[in-house]
């Protein structure tokens, strides 16, 4: 493959043995004081060869919810007596594999450190999201999940020469099962982008062309920032927005603000702007700048600005 025989003939160059751990974890629920349940992993070497298979399960130090189970299958019974997951030997090996020299590949990467920064794990590695390299270069191939990915590309394909080979079976939402599955995606996505390409792209807040969800989804940002601004005002604003649409949604807006008249988007003085709303009730904007503590920024900065100027 192209993109990949150009990466390691720079880590030939720099004397590195480059590895990329591809990487899972099932844990106890998706909150903020849940824990890690199961890790895994394999070690790839530059050929996209398996080098290495871990899998462990372990104890949490809280119960695994009924939501979680229910996905993953892990009963308390399953890891009783296992031990934390910092004192397995796949999580001690993970902290050797730790090095700027190898790259580190998970989808939904934010969740997954997430989970391992509380035991204690800070990634070194390159990192390689597969989740949001899918909603950058595909986003308008239907859902960005693994399992969707699994079937709509065809990786289930391979998939049964890998288990006989490695003993295992292949099970959706099992950690295991899930990294298997994901070394075809990432093997997919090098085929069409270079691993460099891909650590760049992951490096930073990406800039995505379509929105990935809600009721403008598939719709480019850029023409929803033009017909229905407050819309993404209101998604700016809403929880558990992340860099990528946070980032997104503000370059709609700004590449835009000169191409648009800013009106009201609500109220009783909906679709007017803030200049015809002061020729009828100059004291409807005052209340707007001085009561609404959700009003968008940039509609706050045009009402005081025909304020100002229209003292």
């Amino acid at each position: 493959m192209k993109a990949r025989s150009k990466y390691n003939a720079r880590n030939v160059e720099r004397g590195n043995a480059m590895k990329i751990i591809v990487l899972d974890t099932e844990t106890t629920g998706m909150y903020e004081k849940d824990r890690i349940c199961q890790l895994s992993f394999l070690v790839l070497n530059e050929e996209f060869e398996i080098e290495e298979v871990h899998d462990a399960l372990c104890k949490p130090p809280l119960p695994i919810s009924y939501e979680a189970m229910a996905i993953h299958h892990i009963t308390p019974e399953k890891v009783e007596g296992e031990p934390t997951c910092a004192q397995t030997k796949a999580y001690k090996r993970l902290l050797e594999l730790n090095s700027p020299a190898n790259i580190l590949v998970i989808q939904n990467a934010a969740f997954d450190l997430s989970m391992l920064a509380k035991e204690g794990f800070s990634s070194q590695m390159s990192l390689i999201d597969t989740f949001r390299v899918l909603r950058a270069y595909y986003p308008l191939e239907g859902s960005f999940s693994l399992q969707y990915k699994r079937y709509q590309w065809g990786l289930y394909r391979e998939e049964e020469a890998l288990e006989q080979k490695l003993g295992i079976r292949i099970n959706a939402h099992d950690a295991l099962g899930d990294v298997i599955v994901l070394k075809y995606l990432f093997e997919r996505l090098c085929d069409e982008h270079s691993i460099p390409k891909m650590i760049l792209l992951c490096s930073e807040p990406i800039i995505l062309s379509h929105i990935p969800y809600g009721k403008n989804k598939g719709k480019k940002f850029i023409d929803i920032a033009k017909i229905d601004r407050q819309d993404l005002h209101y998604m700016l604003n809403s929880n558990g927005l992340d860099e990528d649409m946070k980032a997104s949604i503000l370059h709609a807006l700004e590449s835009t603000k000169d191409d648009i008249t800013i009106t009201i988007g609500f109220g009783k003085y909906a679709g007017k702007t803030p200049l015809e709303v002061l020729e009828i009730d100059r004291n409807y904007l005052v209340w707007m700048v001085n009561k609404m503590d959700n009003l968008n920024v940039e509609l706050k900065e045009a009402i005081e600005k025909v304020l100002v100027s229209y003292p």
